[in-house]
């Protein structure tokens, strides 16, 4: 796995926002791969948000990835178990299939 979310997930700012992040494996990303992004989309009971990483450079070695991840249908996340997915896809070199995959944390208060 190239990347995936860690097994809870924080939500805050009245629980339309959250913290979403993972692992990042550099080693098992292709050696090609030197800069890659992770969208990340969470949906729990109509509710769901997406959000996009900053760019991670394969020379800074960062081991987890992050972004936001904001309602944009429905009022709100609640405590408790979520579906998750994520993107991996490359920024440099252009061109390569994105790596998606699947997870369900847990959503939890900040």
């Amino acid at each position: 796995m190239w990347a995936n979310f860690y097994p809870e997930l924080t939500m805050r700012d009245g629980r339309t926002t959250v913290d979403a992040s993972g692992p990042l494996n550099w080693a098992e990303i292709p050696a090609e791969v030197t800069r890659l992004a992770v969208v990340a989309v969470v949906s729990q009971n109509g509710v769901r948000g997406r959000g996009t990483s900053r760019e991670y450079r394969r020379e800074d070695q960062d081991r987890e990835w992050w972004c936001e991840v904001d309602v944009e249908r429905g009022t709100g996340f609640a405590v408790g178990p979520a579906s998750s997915a994520g993107t991996l896809f490359a920024t440099a070199p252009e061109g390569l299939t994105p790596w998606p995959w699947l997870g369900d944390p847990e959503l939890v208060d900040g």
